[in-house]
């Protein structure tokens, strides 16, 4: 039975996660903004990436930013009608991710007194519309650490990594903490898999339970947004068995609703969405529009939650190796494989090597 610290979190509403893996943010920042902002997001209470960017949108409207998070659902049949409403009323600004990308290219040149912001899209994306900053996220940064956590607490030297839906950023997690995994314990071996859909919790726990019987996988690092809480539920039935969270400090989410699931969640590999949001809008007339800015670890834009939890239980030689994984990747003499550096072939033969 795991001894569970008291970590002073944040409460949650119905509708909100705190991500916790976040810098801690004032409820009255130091700074003041003015405009209307709309946050587009497919729902929250995922306890992960879309609530991460609610608590930053929570930051701008004690700034004084007027902020509106709007929830499409996953139909993206409606998506076009919806933005189209947005700017139909009028926004200042438009945040949403990726998700939205083909809908915010079609209607950034018709609405240029707006301005876009598309964040997790990928590092080769091209530039549509000069009112539209993307943003890249080095998540293979962040996944390296993490695979440096999942390769020293693995007793079996063996971990997993569950995808939700194929596709290049998640690929690129994977990418990183295969590499960090290697980084930490050459022989490492790391078993993949894909829920198909970013919901199926059964899916997801079905995966970890044949990782674990079929490759004695004992750390599993889900990277599926809502299906994710599947990895931890496997986690808390399999002796000795961890799980990573992704995004947001998912320890924090859960401490105060699941401390079942808290407790087999060492770290999160994180994003800072809302914390990268807040910078920017701390002044955004210094925003540079018709760009792709690329934020990783160096920026504090990704990174590992490094809460009491993490202390007590992650070995502090891993911690120390985490510590120096960062300083590495900060002063350029660590430079972690991406995805997006290589082919698909590179992909598959890093997965083969590690299988």
């Amino acid at each position: 039975m795991r001894k569970l610290t008291t970590l002073l979190a944040a409460s949650m509403t119905a509708a909100l996660a705190l991500s916790a893996g976040m810098t801690v943010m004032a409820d009255e920042p130091d700074f003041t903004g003015e405009g209307s902002i709309a946050y587009i997001v497919t729902g929250l209470g995922d306890m992960s990436f879309n609530d991460s960017g609610e608590v930053g949108m929570n930051v701008l409207r004690a700034a004084g930013y007027d902020v509106k998070t709007v929830e499409t659902g996953d139909d993206a049949s409606g998506y076009e009608d919806t933005m189209y409403d947005l700017l139909d009323t009028g926004y200042d600004y438009v945040i949403a991710s990726s998700t939205y990308k083909d809908q915010v290219e079609l209607v950034a040149p018709e609405y240029e007194d707006t301005k876009f912001i598309l964040f997790d899209v990928n590092s080769d994306t091209e530039v549509a519309s000069d009112n539209i900053l993307y943003i890249y996220f080095k998540q293979n940064e962040s996944s390296y650490l993490g695979g440096i956590v999942a390769a020293g607490m693995s007793q079996n030297g063996a971990i997993g990594a569950i995808g939700g839906v194929e596709n290049p950023v998640i690929k690129d997690f994977i990418t990183g903490f295969v590499d960090g995994a290697l980084s930490y314990n050459p022989d490492i071996k790391v078993s993949t898999g894909w829920v198909g859909d970013w919901s199926n919790t059964a899916k997801m726990k079905e995966i970890c339970n044949t990782q674990n019987s079929s490759a004695d996988v004992d750390i599993f690092f889900p990277i599926a947004g809502g299906a994710g809480t599947g990895a931890f539920e496997a986690a808390t039935e399999i002796d000795g068995a961890w799980a990573l969270g992704v995004d947001s400090d998912q320890y924090a989410a859960f401490i105060d609703s699941n401390e079942a699931f808290a407790s087999v969640i060492p770290t999160s590999v994180t994003k800072e969405v809302g914390n990268t949001m807040v910078s920017l809008f701390e002044d955004p007339s210094s925003i540079e529009w018709g760009t792709l800015r690329a934020m990783g670890v160096a920026e504090d834009a990704v990174g590992l939650a490094e809460n009491e939890y993490y202390e007590e239980v992650v070995p502090e030689e891993v911690r120390e190796a985490v510590e120096e994984a960062k300083e590495g990747i900060k002063d350029g003499s660590i430079v972690v494989r991406s995805y997006f550096d290589g082919t698909e072939d590179d992909y598959a033969e890093l997965i083969g090597s590690v299988g």
